[in-house]
């Protein structure tokens, strides 16, 4: 027993390492970037989360904050000075802004700001804001407009009736990613001058702000929670650190899960890696096995010796990796920077560097049980005969155990990671089955190639395809590698492709690419005449009227939402609701339930509505149903008349009430003007005139929404391929192995086909043939996976017809075959050195 005991199984491990243990290092570089990646991710979601909480006044950039839809009343403002602190102004409104030098425009969210706001933080500018910013006519603009418009500090910036002098470049606002800047470029100017520009007219869609900073000795949540009620009756809506802190801290924590599901996969991948090349190392000791069973070591203690071997190469290349992770974790903040409301403090994070050596561990392990448990099945006869593929055992109940075991781990990974058994389980059967769909698509391929083989191809290709099946390929693997890497590529490309065609063919349709809306009454026939005078079409006229919701089936709006129990959106029923009235439903509405009802007599009460879908089922309302909305103090009793489908994404004005025609044509109200224009010239031109003659209108654009569209999907398309990139790197030192680990059987197989005749080329073609065959067949095989991701996406995700280029695909699927070849041929030189006497010998 002393003779194999835990002593002579550590020596044997360790002494049998130095002499064959060269294949399994070429599986320890996947293990290295695979628990890279999961350091890298874990980390990340760490510093995050510090960063929130250290920098967490600045996300608000004040202690508290007040809004309001409409101008303060005269009891807002003595409420308001009640609560002491010091205090700054801030009114926001979305504008177009003309620049005179260059002759451009651009739709913008003007903030007319006043006191020391940012109290947290800093406005950070180029050049850095100075004292004097209030005390003239300046402006800060949006980085990304400077740099649209090629405009400098000092240019001039024309937003309503009045010019302001640009006096420095907006870089970042405390709490605000750069990415907003695209959707919605931001422009500062000093709240004295706001009445200049005479922008703010009956209607127009305005934010009024207060910032305060209080003393810090009051506890500013208990504070709200104390005037809430005073809150609630003047209708207006607080903002504190903490409450800005968690929206932030849910949408960074979801970031920080995806990340982690994300690398993930390459950890599976590096797990296949880790299989398949010790698949083969296993298979190259049954001899050395059979002769440890013959000298009376057990099974248990055959297995032992290398999983042994296996063990330490685990936490070598763990430890690796836990240490390019710390290293590489650096950049992936600057990669989503754009997307970050904070600037991260990277540092180096003990979970994140434990959950690394875990799971790399963990994986490595578990993976390499599979092809070494069969050992343990060697029997000492295999030592009196030559080896052959029928040594081999089948696979027993501890393998299936070990496969098991994996599967629950996959599970609890991701049920840990999004804090869901559900999510969990949907995310292991989603990974299993792009896993056993790739392998099934693979093997379909091969199938279909070896069947075509002997009748069309030559010797050279039939001998690549039949490599395919050799005894100890690693033909899945390196298809599990390609595949997924092609899968995540055909998916990334695929859905930015989708979505940009999508805006891009809503413009190519006679439909409407232009809206100006804040169309006063008295302004409408000019504008309209304007429109037509420019050679643009106008499609359409809609008024629109503000008002806000009072009851919901009875109940007041302040009891709903005192009450818990009443489980209706907040939002639904505190914001501004613009609304219309027209006789006919438009074209982008469809009738869901009920009737139509286009024009009552009156004074009809109820007033018969249509509500969009979506905002009936926040309100918890159906046909029926009776509404109370307000106009300035006007009470309007309706009642829910029919249901409508609205399709948000076209280029028009929709709306979630519309009311009929005779009711609220004497209502304060103002106009949104629907028009075409052919030509991007005709657009430019008719945006210039209605911001020269009437500046409170605003011009939305469908080019301009292409092109934010196109910026966004970019940034967000660029961060995605960085956090691929942890997966398309692992996918690529999977190939490696496989290649580099089964070139001892190639050299064998060449030196054979050479002492019985073959040439030098036909073997090297062979061997090209055999990657070729592997990069073509894995590489459809991920991209059909692809694009079946894609249309699914489209139609239950994003709820669009899914628009799919094959361009992207094929040169992508080139891409990755001609990967896969240089591999192969690259893993294949040198194989010719050995002469067949030598090789022969070697395996006498």
């Amino acid at each position: 027993m002393k003779l194999f005991g835990r002593a002579w199984v550590w020596r044997m491990a360790l002494r049998d390492g130095r002499r064959g243990l060269r294949p399994l290092f070429f599986s320890t570089i996947c293990v290295v970037l695979a628990v890279a990646s999961v350091v890298v991710a874990f980390s990340f979601r760490e510093n995050l989360q510090t960063s929130l909480q250290s920098q967490s006044k600045s996300l608000l950039g004040a202690d508290l904050a007040i809004d309001s839809r409409a101008p303060f009343s005269n009891q807002d403002e003595a409420f308001i000075a009640s609560l002491g602190g010091d205090q700054s102004r801030q009114i926001g409104f979305t504008s177009m802004a003309f620049f005179p030098r260059t002759g451009g425009s651009r739709l913008v969210q003007v903030r007319a700001v006043s006191g020391k706001f940012p109290y947290y933080g800093a406005l950070e500018t180029e050049p850095a804001l100075s004292a004097d910013f209030h005390e003239g006519p300046n402006a800060l603009v949006d980085d990304g407009v400077m740099l649209q418009f090629n405009l400098q500090v000092g240019d001039r910036i024309k937003i309503g009736d009045y010019e302001f002098a640009i006096a420095g470049r907006l870089r970042k606002i405390p709490g605000e990613s750069l990415a907003f800047s695209v959707i919605s470029p931001r422009v500062y100017i000093p709240m004295e001058y706001l009445d200049r520009t005479r922008l703010i007219q009956k209607g127009s869609l305005v934010r009024y702000r207060v910032y305060f900073k209080l003393d810090s000795k009051i506890n500013v949540d208990r504070l709200v929670d104390q005037i809430a009620p005073q809150l609630q009756r003047l209708q207006l809506q607080a903002d504190t650190v903490s409450r800005r802190t968690a929206s932030i801290a849910s949408s960074m924590e979801s970031l920080g899960r995806y990340l982690q599901l994300a690398v993930f996969v390459a950890v599976l991948l590096a797990g296949v890696g880790v299989a398949s090349v010790a698949h083969v190392y296993a298979k190259e000791k049954v001899r050395s096995v059979a002769l440890l069973r013959c000298i009376g070591a057990a099974p248990s203690a055959t297995v032992a010796v290398y999983f042994i071997q296996i063990l330490l190469l685990a936490l070598l290349s763990s430890a690796l990796g836990a240490a390019l992770g710390s290293a590489v974790q650096y950049a992936l903040p600057y990669a989503l920077k754009d997307f970050l409301p904070v600037a991260p403090v990277v540092a180096l994070s003990p979970r994140g560097i434990g959950a690394g050596l875990a799971v790399g561990v963990g994986t490595c392990l578990l993976f390499a049980l599979i092809p070494l448990l069969p050992l343990g099945q060697i029997s000492p006869l295999t030592a009196l005969r030559a080896s052959s593929d029928s040594d081999w055992p089948g696979r027993s109940r501890a393998t299936w155990l070990v496969f098991a075991l994996i599967v629950v781990g996959i599970w609890a990974f991701a049920a840990e990671t999004t804090a869901s058994r559900l999510q969990g389980l949907w995310f292991t059967l989603g990974v299993l089955v792009v896993f056993g769909a790739l392998s099934l698509l693979a093997r379909a391929g091969s199938a279909f190639f070896r069947r075509l083989a002997p009748g069309v191809l030559s010797f050279a290709w039939r001998q690549g395809l039949a490599n395919l099946y050799r005894p100890n390929n690693q033909t899945t693997a390196v298809t599990l590698a390609i595949g997924i890497c092609t899968f995540l590529l055909v998916t990334l490309y695929g859905v930015q492709n989708m979505l940009v065609q999508q805006v891009t063919l809503r413009s190519g349709r006679g439909e409407p690419n232009l809206v100006l809306f804040d169309v006063q009454k008295d302004q409408r026939r000019a504008v309209a005449d304007l429109i037509k005078s420019q050679g643009v079409s106008l499609h359409a006229d809609v008024p629109i009227v503000t008002m806000r919701l009072s009851a919901v089936k009875g109940r007041s709006v302040d009891e709903l939402r005192a009450d818990p129990q009443a489980r209706i959106s907040s939002w639904a029923m505190r914001r501004e609701y613009r609304s219309t009235y027209r006789g006919e439903l438009s074209s982008t509405e469809r009738l869901l339930q009920g009737t139509w009802q286009g024009k009552v007599a009156a004074g009809t009460k109820p007033i018969p509505i249509s509500l969009e879908k979506g905002i009936a089922e926040s309100l918890r309302v159906g046909l029926g149903d009776d509404l109370e909305f307000e106009i300035q103090g006007v009470s309007l009793p309706t009642r829910v008349a029919n249901l409508r489908d609205v399709d948000w994404q076209r280029v028009q004005p929709n709306f979630f009430v519309v009311f009929p025609e005779g009711v609220l044509e004497s209502a304060p109200q103002f106009y949104a003007l629907v028009a075409r224009a052919e030509s991007n010239a005709a657009a430019a031109n008719l945006q210039r005139a209605v911001v020269e003659r009437f500046p409170n209108v605003s011009v939305i654009d469908l080019r301009l929404i292409l092109g934010t569209l196109e910026a966004i999907l970019s940034k967000v398309s660029g961060a995605m391929r960085f956090v691929a990139l942890f997966t398309i790197l692992t996918g690529v030192a999977v190939l490696a192995s496989a290649v580099l680990g089964s070139r001892a059987q190639r050299v064998k197989e060449s030196i054979l086909l050479k002492t019985l005749g073959a040439q030098r080329q036909q073997i090297l073609r062979s061997i090209v043939a055999e990657y070729l065959f592997l990069g073509a067949i894995a590489g459809v095989a991920g991209a059909i996976l692809g694009l079946a991701a894609v249309f699914g996406l489209g139609y239950y995700f994003f709820q669009t017809p899914a628009a799919v280029s094959p361009l992207p695909a094929l040169a992508l699927l080139v891409v990755v075959t001609a990967v896969t070849m240089a591999a192969g041929a690259i893993g294949s030189l040198g194989i010719f050195r050995r002469s067949p006497l030598e090789a022969l010998r070697a395996e006498a």
